[in-house]
């Protein structure tokens, strides 16, 4: 009788697991091991063994309950800080990034770890805590500054950003939305002023302020963001000419320019250029497997990781293309419905994390191959090669898979 019992327990578990959006997950892994097979059988054998380690690691997340994870995650946090400390000693240059260590013939990148510690430790915090309480919110503030600025200077600038999209989580949680706009016009100062001169930044800086500080007398833990913002562009030219490589600062000069025009082509704006050549010579069916002539020249460099998009427009085509746009919002959306349903704050927080980096990531995956965003080394998740990333990305979504299992099995 008690085996049967377990049997059946077993069996309803399992049931409670959500398919639907594990099924897509094996869809987008095998599509894109399909291109990355086609841009490099090199690069696709390496990944490979990493999607078998990333499954395994599947398994070894279900072994834990939900509130192992929920004790574990300031632990967790450390040791990631600590990892991302340690890289500026211990790591490894690798085009122009000291952001990885190497042990063996395996390169690990702990920045990827740092996106799980966060996402566990702000829903950790907010799990029996308000946003609005401000000792929580500078906490999470603090811990949201300190890696990506820790990342920043390895310098990774690509892998800071993504750390904006918890403000999309906090926001889910009670945070205003002026609060976003406030965010996104930092960033838009942050661009031009890298030439807009001082004496019409800082003027203009100082009028917002004033009408800011009018409109939110109360609210002064907006208005100290938003002094650390200015700050920020304020600073910008001297923290794009001093802390970012050559190449760092040629990605982000393309965007201004025309990568058409011959001062730009064969240097800066060769990588864009026949990104938008592949994915415009796919026409409406693509190419077909293995067909694309550019990805097959190998014209367009690191194609296998931030440019693997443009392989899907050349061998898919239009139809090709949108259907993975079809299928990856899919898949975000799913992560939102499964967020949504959480019985406990914990499992919200870390689900709409979850959600939100994987769409910030591909948001600006795609703008970059098309020329809308600069190239800064975003991954497209589960497409891209790199070990790290696709492990990471697996072991984001399975959290969330094993919290909503458990909810559904003690809740229904």
């Amino acid at each position: 009788m008690k085996e049967r019992s377990i049997i059946k327990r077993n069996k309803t578990f399992i049931n409670r697991i959500d398919w639907k959006i594990i099924i897509i997950y094996i869809f987008i892994t095998i599509f894109g091991y399909i291109n990355l097979y086609s841009v490099s059988y090199d690069k696709a054998e390496k990944q490979l063994i990493w999607i078998i380690f990333s499954f395994i690691s599947i398994f070894i997340i279900f072994i834990f309950k939900p509130i192992h994870y929920i004790n574990f995650s300031p632990f967790f946090f450390i040791i990631t800080l600590s990892l991302l400390i340690g890289v500026f000693f211990f790591g490894k240059d690798i085009n122009g990034s000291k952001s990885w260590y190497v042990i063996g013939t395996i390169n690990f990148q702990p920045s990827e770890l740092s996106k799980i510690s966060t996402s566990l430790i702000i829903a950790y915090l907010l799990n029996k805590n308000n946003i609005n309480d401000k000792k929580i919110f500078f906490l999470i503030l603090i811990i949201l500054i300190v890696p990506s600025i820790l990342i920043f200077i390895q310098p990774d600038p690509g892998s800071s950003i993504i750390f904006s999209s918890f403000f999309l989580t906090l926001y889910r949680e009670g945070l205003p939305i002026s609060f976003i706009l406030y965010c996104i016009f930092s960033i838009l100062l942050f661009l031009f002023s890298l030439s807009i001169p001082y004496y019409i930044i800082i003027p203009f800086l100082f009028i917002i302020f004033f009408v800011f500080f009018l409109i939110n007398k109360r609210q002064y833990r907006y208005i100290v963001l938003f002094l650390l913002f200015s700050l920020f562009s304020i600073c910008s030219p001297f923290i794009f000419q001093k802390l970012l490589k050559p190449h760092h600062k040629d990605r982000v000069n393309i965007l201004f320019q025309n990568e058409f025009d011959k001062k730009y082509r064969d240097n800066i704006g060769y990588n864009l250029l026949f990104s938008k050549t592949a994915i415009g010579s796919g026409n409406l069916f693509g190419k077909g497997f293995n067909k694309g002539t550019i990805t097959k020249g190998k014209f367009v460099p690191e194609q296998h990781t931030d440019y693997i998009f443009c392989t899907v427009g050349e061998e898919w085509g239009f139809i090709g293309s949108t259907i993975l746009i079809i299928i990856y919002l899919l898949f975000i959306g799913r992560i939102y419905f499964l967020s949504e349903r959480q019985k406990n704050h914990f499992g919200r927080i870390l689900g709409y994390s979850v959600g939100n980096i994987i769409f910030v990531h591909f948001c600006i995956n795609l703008g970059m191959v098309m020329g809308l965003f600069p190239t800064i080394g975003i991954v497209l998740p589960f497409f891209s090669y790199g070990g790290s990333s696709f492990l990471s990305f697996t072991i984001l979504v399975f959290l969330l898979i094993r919290i909503d299992a458990f909810n559904q099995y003690n809740f229904r």
